[in-house]
């Protein structure tokens, strides 16, 4: 058996999902799309052996035209937290946090990455300050448990 290989939430998970319930169900496109949207948000990650190697033409469209759709959508998994304050310190994830201006999105990143910060909090320098301190915690934690 070969190794498997892992699939993040994103294009890829979505194209798979979409992939197997195009070949495996009878479900039309909008279906088809909307289950595998559901399951894409509830796996968070997923090692898989059997990936296919071209998804039917209806689904290729439908690929493309999430890509187009996703473009626009914020990822918060496109990096690390507690790896980027380890690399750069407290400033340098200040820094990687002032690209993101939109508060929901900065919400959606303390969410994804587990991170407890107060839920009252509604500005974006309110919650970049709180994100970096549940960060530099987390870290702390982290030191703590392992010696």
């Amino acid at each position: 058996m070969t190794n498997g290989s892992y699939l993040w939430p994103g294009d890829k998970m979505r194209a798979f999902f979409r992939a197997h319930i195009a070949r495996e169900t009878s479900l039309d496109a909008a279906a088809a799309d909307k289950l595998s949207e559901a399951l894409t948000s509830a796996v968070n990650r997923m090692l898989v052996w059997d990936v296919p190697a071209e998804l039917p033409a209806p689904a290729q469209a439908q690929v493309q035209a999430s890509k187009t759709k996703t473009a626009a959508t914020f990822d918060p998994f496109a990096f690390s937290l507690p790896v980027v304050l380890a690399k750069t310190g407290r400033d340098g994830l200040m820094k990687r946090l002032a690209d993101i201006k939109n508060a929901e999105n900065l919400k959606a990143l303390a969410e994804a990455q587990h991170l407890a910060i107060p839920p009252s909090l509604k500005k974006a320098e309110d919650l970049r300050k709180a994100i970096v301190t549940a960060t530099e915690q987390r870290l702390a934690d982290r030191k703590a448990a392992a010696s």
